[in-house]
């Protein structure tokens, strides 16, 4: 972007419609104060700049356009600002999707970086560093995206943006949740809720309800089912006249009968799902999709294979019109039944497409699931050079992109697939990884 001060801007019309500085005065602008302007050794104010507009626009009309007064007051730093918010603008939206060309986004910050860094335009670095978090946090670089958001929430609190600060801390809590800190994810889940209950912020309800949609999600994954239960009470408290409430609300009724399935109340559970597959017609296309999802787990805990099945089958008929980042976890569901119904085969090949599928979208998560289930299908066919080469594979990827909480699962498979193949000294040695050194010596042959 070619970025031009009101006066070189001046002198640059003026050239193009080869005009000379006394066409573009009058009694009120001088020959000497234009060439100050265009040298740059004189600011150009709002009265002059309507007096020079004019000038010019008597010329430059003819080409269909016309210059204002506010064109000839942007500054430079005006430009880089309206370039800043274009390209953020754009970056905000590119985030929603389910597929991210990483490289082209990185390149994207790289360059806002270059643009805004000379002018020392704080609050902007800020709102593109914490942007950068949360490209950090889908592309699974989760470390680098603590850093974003530490460095942005050190300003919002010398700023007193409350209202920033709560989000922060509700992306921070979502990090240390995937990472399975687990404390520290309750932690910053339970800052958000304080301080969007402490104070009159924008957005107060809002931070509040993913604060205890996410508390929900913490404490499921750690089995505390009774503090999900009890925050599940406490989002049924809150009322908030927004579109968004229904989606927010019709997912932690699903996580509400999910958490009666695991464990195994399946009469309340299975009322609950009852109650949203009722409200189908009502439900966003995700929250249904997940409903089905839900159900066929339901069912095939339960040992009814064919009904689980019928759910997947409405859940993929619906695959066309949901995140493309869901389809993959139903396919895992498939899989576990065809396994069930002794039906390998059908379920290696659901699983491969599951993983082609996870590869198109990025989701490294997903990725490694799909490595480990079919390292998991192909022990129980004995057939354990071929899970071993999955798991060699996905080792690549958890190690590239610093996945830390999927270090203990590899470790496991590596430690089974090679006591199977008879190597017990290096099936021992992954073992040995899977917990603390509490000697501090170092194992020497």
């Amino acid at each position: 972007m070619e970025l031009l001060s009101p006066g070189e801007k001046i002198r640059r019309i003026r050239k193009e419609l080869g005009l000379k500085q006394e066409d573009i005065t009058n009694e009120e602008v001088s020959k000497s104060l234009i060439s100050m302007i265009e040298k740059n050794k004189r600011a150009l104010s709002w009265k002059t700049a309507k007096i020079i507009a004019n000038c010019l626009n008597k010329y430059y009309r003819n080409t269909g356009y016309q210059i204002t007064p506010e064109y000839l007051m942007e500054t430079e730093q005006d430009l880089v600002k309206k370039d800043f918010v274009k390209t953020m603008n754009y970056l905000y939206s590119i985030m929603e999707s389910d597929v991210l060309d990483v490289e082209y986004v990185n390149e994207c910050f790289e360059k806002l970086m270059v643009l805004i860094r000379p002018w020392g335009l704080k609050k902007e670095m800020i709102e593109l560093i914490t942007l950068r978090g949360k490209f950090y946090c889908l592309t699974y670089q989760y470390n680098e995206a603590l850093k974003d958001f530490c460095s942005a929430l050190e300003y919002y609190l010398e700023e007193k943006d409350y209202s920033e600060v709560a989000r922060i801390y509700n992306q921070m809590g979502m990090i240390n949740h995937m990472l399975m800190r687990i404390d520290q994810a309750l932690t910053y889940y339970t800052k958000a809720y304080d301080i969007a209950s402490e104070h009159n912020i924008i957005n107060r309800i809002r931070i509040k309800i993913e604060a205890i949609y996410n508390l929900i999600l913490c404490y499921r994954n750690i089995q505390r089912y009774d503090m999900a239960l009890q925050y599940v009470i406490m989002f049924k408290e809150i009322e908030w006249n927004h579109p968004m409430y229904d989606i927010y609300n019709h997912q932690v009724m699903l996580m509400e009968g999910n958490t009666y399935r695991e464990i195994k109340n399946f009469e309340k559970a299975e009322k609950i799902y009852f109650k949203l597959l009722q409200k189908a017609r009502t439900l966003d296309n995700n929250t249904l999709f997940l409903v089905y999802e839900s159900c066929s787990i339901h069912y095939r805990e339960q040992g009814q294979v064919d009904k689980a099945l019928n759910y997947i089958d409405k859940a993929l008929k619906m695959k066309s019109s949901v995140k493309a980042s869901y389809i993959p976890n139903i396919l895992i569901a498939q899989a576990k039944c065809q396994m069930l119904l002794k039906r390998s085969v059908e379920a290696i090949n659901t699983l491969k497409d599951g993983l082609e599928k996870a590869e198109k979208i990025y989701k490294n998560e997903m990725i490694i699931d799909f490595h480990f289930t079919l390292a998991q299908v192909y022990i129980r066919l004995d057939k354990l050079d071929i899970a071993l080469k999955y798991i060699q594979d996905i080792e690549k990827v958890i190690i590239e992109n610093n996945i830390e909480f999927k270090m203990y699962d590899l470790y496991s498979f590596y430690s089974e697939i090679y006591c199977r193949l008879g190597n017990v000294t290096k099936g021992l040695e992954y073992i040995t990884k899977t917990r603390k050194n509490y000697l501090d010596i170092v194992q020497t042959s």
